[in-house]
């Protein structure tokens, strides 16, 4: 039985597919969705075993990133109410490597299903997943529904 079913987006035609798909499913197993967008935060550095002070203009940066993450779920949640106005949504903005956050969310949140786009583009890079979908489909504990 399918109640709880975790969707990994980033911004992508792919992860609108995968919103798309996991909206479906909940809708015919009477399912939530919870809709999660990570924030790969870019690395500064690291001098004398101690992190680097993060500039003014990096913090701004860094700000400005959530803020189009916030965006990208606001987006997400509207167009799955518009697809779906009967399936109960929930958004989540995590930070980290996505493929962990996913997860880690996953399994804190005891879904039964995790839905990720398939990330790859291209002839060559068609022939191995994503490295989030990839990562994803080996750690998680639960079902792992990639979609194309």
């Amino acid at each position: 039985m399918i109640s709880k079913i975790l969707v990994a987006i980033d911004g992508t035609e792919s992860g609108i597919k995968a919103l798309d798909f996991a909206l479906d499913l909940a809708e015919k197993y009477a399912a939530s969705v919870m809709i999660l967008n990570v924030l790969d935060v870019p690395v500064y550095g690291i001098l004398n075993d101690s992190v680097t002070n993060i500039s003014s203009s990096s913090s701004v940066f860094l700000n400005d990133l959530r803020r189009i993450h916030y965006n990208a779920l606001e987006q997400a949640s509207q167009h799955a109410a518009a697809l779906k106005p009967n399936v109960k949504v929930k958004t989540e903005l995590r930070e980290g490597s996505p493929p962990d956050q996913i997860v880690l969310v996953a399994a804190e949140g005891v879904f039964d299903l995790v839905v990720v786009g398939h990330g790859a583009k291209g002839k060559v890079r068609q022939l191995f997943l994503g490295r989030t979908s990839e990562r994803v489909a080996h750690l998680a504990r639960c079902a792992v529904l990639i979609v194309k």
